[in-house]
């Protein structure tokens, strides 16, 4: 299964993949086959202090008086909750931030000055006002546009900012690519979130509209998991090794403060007059609406305990020093339980190899229900990885191996339940709100197991970046995966098919209960579709 995922200079595929820079990337991986001399461009680091998140005593939060009792009667368990609605993954952010006392880890690949990102620093700076200890460590890949938003923050005493894997080039990024390609293609793909050292959460989610139906121009569909118990200790310990790791730098040291005007106390009163704008403020009832997370947290909490296990990527993934038992993807094919009945998989970003492709193609063969849901051509943000995925479709489909490819704008009877309101009263547009692209990352094994994390089933998040996720022994999870496809695959996406002629087509199902075939790739024109094919046969998917 290509063993993973990943991005390149987005490098969350997510945004570098998002970006120019994915394309300067692929450009320079072509120099780096031709021999492109190599030397480190990595800034000098200066000793940081050792810093450990269970230094600081939290057992008499407010959070840990709601958990820890919990955590008593459910020992070595891992309880969880599934955030699948947009709006109650912001309401949990935001509630969780307020309600930290103590203490706030986030780490993070994409952080951006929007709606979104804007709220989110708004509370946290509330929390660092009262007292609260918050650690920001963010990948540098896409920090351009935050860094003096970063520096302005670091002047709080109790905020602290570091850049992982940082450029040196601050303002000519691409001379760290020319000069260290091997360094800058691999980034910090991580998404935590830790209050009080008592709840964690991680998945596909970064900071940003799309990920939470802001987006004026399109909404990632994903998923996040809310962990409390063994699961969140071993998470609270990934974020101290990479916030101690040599790659993570001060803000500070990185970023030259004489480039930048932006103070704390301007920053704050910015973030002040947004928050009470009416749009934020109607944004903010609705997803306080939509899931009524308070009221949940404190009297109705309710998880699912299971075993669990957190597998992640080591830090030393970046300097291509990691052991196989360091990376996520060995990790994770090692504690899978054998499938006997079914495999779901789930990825924004599939791009499976032949190993990938002969592992799927085998459990097939031998009886496996196997199902794949990716994105479509359309709803792909990143027009290199759908080139390389391209390239599995007709072996997987020969061996029984199911297809999905998920619709960019699903018909309007399957958006989201909150669609109308959103576009009235946050001034999303519509067309924002249905049109999607799909960007979680999960698998089912059977009734029996469900991964859920940052990782994409390709190469990127396999062998490039640093990832992280949570397996769970949940049959209840797994069954519901199983089920929620089953009901919905046909509202979502298409179903890819081989007809008579071993030819690929893309069958969707109407609201009428017809059935539409495309015959060729669904809205992709004739020089996108010789563009696709020119680029597959470019010896760059370890970069996809």
């Amino acid at each position: 299964m290509a063993q993973s995922s990943h991005p390149t200079t987005q490098l969350d595929t997510g945004k570098l993949r998002h970006s120019s820079t994915y394309k300067s990337a692929v450009l320079l991986s072509c120099s780096l086959i031709v021999g492109i001399p190599a030397c480190t461009t990595l800034p000098k680091q200066t000793p940081q202090p050792i810093e450990y998140a269970f230094d600081t005593e939290t057992k008499q939060t407010s959070l840990a008086q709601i958990i820890l009792p919990l955590r008593e009667q459910n020992p070595d368990l891992t309880g969880y909750h599934v955030l699948y609605d947009p709006l109650e993954a912001i309401a949990a952010r935001i509630h969780l931030i307020d309600k930290a006392e103590k203490t706030l880890d986030l780490q993070y690949y994409i952080w951006d000055n929007d709606k979104i990102g804007s709220l989110a620093l708004h509370s946290i700076i509330k929390a660092a006002d009262r007292g609260v200890k918050v650690r920001l460590l963010m990948d540098d890949n896409n920090a351009k546009k935050m860094e003096g938003i970063y520096l302005a923050l670091d002047q709080h005493k109790n905020i602290d900012v570091r850049l992982y894997n940082p450029y040196r080039f601050r303002h000519y990024r691409a001379m760290d690519m020319v000069l260290d390609l091997k360094r800058i293609n691999r980034r910090m793909h991580n998404k935590s979130f830790i209050a009080d050292n008592q709840i964690a959460l991680i998945g596909g989610r970064n900071m940003s509209n799309q990920y939470y139906n802001v987006s004026d121009s399109y909404q990632f569909s994903d998923v996040d998991v809310m962990l409390v118990g063994s699961a969140s200790d071993e998470i609270i310990h990934s974020f101290d090794e990479y916030w101690n790791d040599d790659y993570a730098f001060p803000v500070q040291k990185i970023v030259n403060p004489r480039h930048y005007s932006l103070r704390f106390d301007s920053l704050k009163q910015q973030l002040e007059q947004h928050s009470q704008t009416t749009t934020v403020q109607n944004y903010l009832d609705l997803a306080n609406r939509s899931h009524a997370f308070e009221k949940w947290l404190h009297s109705s909490i309710q998880f699912d305990w299971v075993k669990a296990e957190i597998v992640n990527d080591s830090p030393s993934k970046i300097r291509a020093k990691a052991k196989k038992e360091q990376h996520l993807n060995f990790q994770l094919l090692n504690r899978l339980e054998k499938p006997e009945q079914s495999v779901d998989i789930i990825s924004a970003y599939f791009v499976p190899e032949k190993k990938g492709e002969k592992m799927l193609s085998e459990l097939a063969q031998n009886n496996i229900h196997v199902r794949v849901l990716t994105n479509s051509f359309t709803a792909n943000d990143v027009f290199l990885v759908h080139a390389f995925y391209g390239k599995y479709r007709k072996n997987l489909l020969k061996n029984d191996v199911e297809l999905y490819e998920f619709l960019s704008a699903p018909e309007t009877e399957n958006l989201n339940a909150n669609t109308d309101e959103l576009a009235a009263k946050a001034k999303v547009s519509l067309k924002g709100l249905s049109r999607s692209s799909l960007h979680a990352k999960l698998m089912a094994i059977d009734q029996k197991q469900v991964f859920i994390g940052s990782f994409n089933f390709d190469p990127r998040s396999a062998y490039l970046n640093t990832e992280i996720g949570v397996l769970l022994d949940s049959p209840n999870l797994a069954k519901s995966v199983h089920q929620t496809m089953d009901q919905n695959l046909s509202k979502y996406a298409y179903k890819l098919v081989l007809d008579a002629n071993n030819k690929i087509n893309w069958k969707i199902k109407r609201h009428d209960g017809s059935i539409k075939t495309y015959h060729k790739e669904p809205k992709m024109k004739w020089w996108q579709k010789a563009g696709v094919k020119m680029i597959s046969w470019l010896p760059l998917e370890g970069f996809m």
